[in-house]
């Protein structure tokens, strides 16, 4: 007895915070790529999971016409724990990513903070595949195409680059190419500005 109700509890532990984690971690793939310290992120699995679940009920209760809890529908919890979890986490990251409810509440006159804590993240979650030109903090300056074969660092405390392909640009602004597949690593903390331009035809 003492072994079901073990289970039991053990079912309740995971229903309540696995969903929240699985939710959380995908959401965090359309951001930054990071979530919080497990330590500091159990109450948000825990809140989440909650919304999620009652949602769940909800609608099983709709449908089936059953009122027991999800984790007393045994055929519906693993599609519904692991599934549905990761469904729901594309979901609310592509609202962040896109900024759905934040365009839908300004329309409405209502203004929330930003989901992205800085601009280095909400320009690079984007990974604007463009010509850029980084100014370090030396004044030296390196112009290249940041594109899907760059890398941008997301970690704070790290926000080094790498550029796939480095030009040549003369005094009158011509980017010329001179060794094709030239690349280059900045370390984090080297640069101070990055200019995006726009490609245009005869640019390169």
């Amino acid at each position: 007895m003492n072994e079901v109700k073990s289970l039991e509890q053990l079912s309740l532990i995971l229903g309540y915070v696995v969903p929240g984690l699985i939710i959380l971690y995908i959401r965090a793939q359309f951001l930054t790529g990071r979530i919080a310290a497990h330590k500091d992120a159990l109450l948000s699995y825990f809140t989440l999971s909650v919304i999620y679940l009652a949602i769940i009920n909800a609608g099983l209760a709709v449908v089936t016409g059953s009122g027991a809890p999800l984790h007393e529908q045994t055929r519906y919890w693993l599609p519904i724990l692991l599934i549905g979890a990761v469904i729901f986490g594309i979901l609310i990251g592509l609202n962040a990513s896109l900024g759905v409810t934040r365009w839908c509440l300004s329309k409405l006159g209502l203004h929330i903070p930003h989901v992205m804590a800085t601009a280095w993240d909400w320009k690079f979650s984007r990974f604007p595949e463009s010509l850029v030109t980084l100014t370090l903090k030396d004044g030296s300056r390196v112009s290249g195409w940041c594109s899907t074969n760059s890398f941008i660092g997301s970690d704070p405390a790290n926000r080094d680059l790498y550029i796939e392909q480095v030009y040549d640009v003369d005094e009158h602004g011509n980017w010329t190419l001179k060794t094709p597949g030239k690349s280059i690593y900045i370390a984090a903390g080297e640069v101070r500005t990055i200019e995006f331009i726009p490609l245009t035809g005869g640019s390169t």
